[in-house]
């Protein structure tokens, strides 16, 4: 029988990759970043699923340090840019 919440957790996986996908051919520097932004929150609910699935906390407390770590970055760029277009 399928685990539904592992079920979940592939298919946000794959739309977080899908969303990885967008930040390549992004027009302006503002639309990778909220393509980031998106990948990033859906690959943290994917790592949620995950975490139901699995029934271990690590991976919740793993996916919270990565979701720091990347937000902080993508403010860092984003102040970075100051708004700018390129």
């Amino acid at each position: 029988m399928i685990d539904t919440w592992l079920f979940a957790a592939i298919c946000l996986f794959i739309l977080a990759f899908c969303a990885v996908m967008r930040i390549l051919p992004g027009p302006t520097q503002l639309d990778r970043l909220i393509a980031l932004n998106a990948a990033i929150t859906i690959a943290c609910a994917g790592l949620l699923c995950l975490t139901i699935a699995m029934g271990t906390l690590l991976i919740l407390y793993s996916a919270i340090i990565f979701a720091v770590i990347c937000f902080v970055g993508t403010i860092y760029s984003a102040y970075q840019n100051r708004g700018e277009t390129r």
